[in-house]
């Protein structure tokens, strides 16, 4: 397939030189024989339980081939629906050139009977037991199912919220714990589709009990409950990190650790932007998050009282919009300063007026991001409308700006 940068060079688009809905026909022709191929890949159970059937010096081999297999799948399962879920819920294409943005319930339901969407599923269920190294793969392959359940969210959503071993995994609060933005956007899913705003009963667990059994504690929490206190801590931490992160901006001494933990907080401030960008581009991405909410009855305040939060952190946070013109003192040598040890002192003087001027153009652009993803969160709790609202934010890249709040 041509890309994008080949296209550039030869002076056409990208949609010129490959066709989307070509392209997105021939995926979709093809969508038994994948099912199939995962199928073939994918590590097999033993019935009588254990590890996987075969032997043990072919366990490298096995996930070599499902890890392989899975890296050229999902991205033309990525090109169907148009957005990158294994990264940061960005688009694959801008723009119109194709008339399928999304996808329909008749597309949604041919993934779900050619049994592609299911051994996608299944496939994530039964490598569980797998490498770091493979879990990263795992991870893309769990948010490219979910990218499909909200594309069609009563075909699809409703097929793998039903899922055993895939609902006991991203439901539970040690997954929200690991991967928090993961973590909101199943509960949330979970509970717009399997919760009743009117009939939420608060669940009750009936278990034979055994005083000599030592069992771990149960959640008895709604997926709304969870929902709501993920999006919370992700205001939460995010505020924590904007603090944090400016007061290692303004170091005068930068350390490899202080290097390492603005990384961090980039990471963390990162989350947001990552949700922000689910409600702009999957649809019914809002609908499903603004129903999570609606099922507890606090939910909406707190969320806007946590987003309000978020907001006051940013407005309070410097601007830096003098920066462009260097920094006062660096450009300038006294006449008499012909010295070395001058100029070794001119010199470091004028190394760290650079490396904060750069430090501060960083904070600057992530910040940008913060706030344009802010306003995105911002205007989808004022709507309390879900289904037709429709939002654009510039989080393609760090050059995106925002001046309001």
């Amino acid at each position: 397939m041509t890309c994008s940068s080949s296209a550039k060079l030869c002076g056409t688009s990208i949609e010129s030189v490959c066709p989307r809905d070509e392209v997105s026909d021939a995926i979709f022709n093809s969508i038994d024989t994948l099912g199939h191929i995962i199928e073939c890949v994918r590590p097999k159970k033993s019935v009588f339980g254990g590890g996987s059937t075969g032997k043990a010096s072919d366990d490298n081999s096995t996930t070599e081939s499902w890890v392989r297999t899975a890296v050229c799948i999902i991205p033309m399962l990525e090109y169907l629906i148009n957005i990158q879920a294994r990264f940061d819920f960005q688009t694959v294409f801008e723009g119109g050139g194709s008339r399928r943005t999304t996808l329909s319930d008749s597309d949604a339901k041919a993934l779900l009977d050619s049994g592609l969407f299911r051994e996608l599923l299944s496939l994530y269920t039964c490598t569980q037991d797998e490498s770091d190294a493979s879990n990263v793969v795992r991870l893309q392959l769990l948010r490219t199912c979910f990218a499909l359940s909200v594309q069609a969210p009563e075909i699809l959503g409703r097929y793998a919220i039903r899922v055993p071993d895939l609902v006991k995994e991203v439901h539970a609060s040690i997954f929200m714990d690991e991967n928090l933005v993961d973590g909101i956007l199943w509960t949330a899913l979970g509970s717009s589709l399997l919760e009743s705003k009117l009939e939420a009963p608060k669940p009750r667990l009936k278990l034979r009990t055994n005083a000599k059994l030592n069992l771990p504690p149960v959640d008895t929490s709604s997926l709304a409950e969870r929902c709501n206190s993920g999006f919370e801590q992700l205001c939460k931490s995010c505020n924590s990190a904007l603090t944090s992160y400016k007061f290692i901006v303004e170091k005068e001494d930068q350390s490899e650790a202080d290097e390492n933990e603005a990384r961090q907080h980039k990471e963390t401030l990162g989350s947001i932007v990552k949700f922000s960008n689910y409600l702009s581009n999957c649809p019914h991405g809002i609908k499903i998050w603004l129903d999570s909410l609606n099922n507890k009855e606090d939910a909406p305040q707190k969320a806007k009282t946590a987003i309000s939060d978020l907001r006051s952190t940013l407005a309070r946070l410097p601007s830096y919009a003098g920066d462009e013109t260097g920094v006062k003192g660096v450009d300038h040598k006294k006449d008499d300063d012909n010295d070395n040890s001058s100029t070794d002192d001119h010199s470091e003087i004028r190394q760290k007026a650079t490396s904060l001027m750069q430090r501060r153009k960083d904070f600057r652009q992530v910040v940008s991001l913060v706030r344009s993803s802010v306003k995105v969160i911002a205007l989808a709790l004022e709507s309390q409308k879900g289904a037709g609202l429709s939002l654009k934010t510039p989080m393609s890249s760090y050059n995106a700006s925002s001046k309001t709040d």
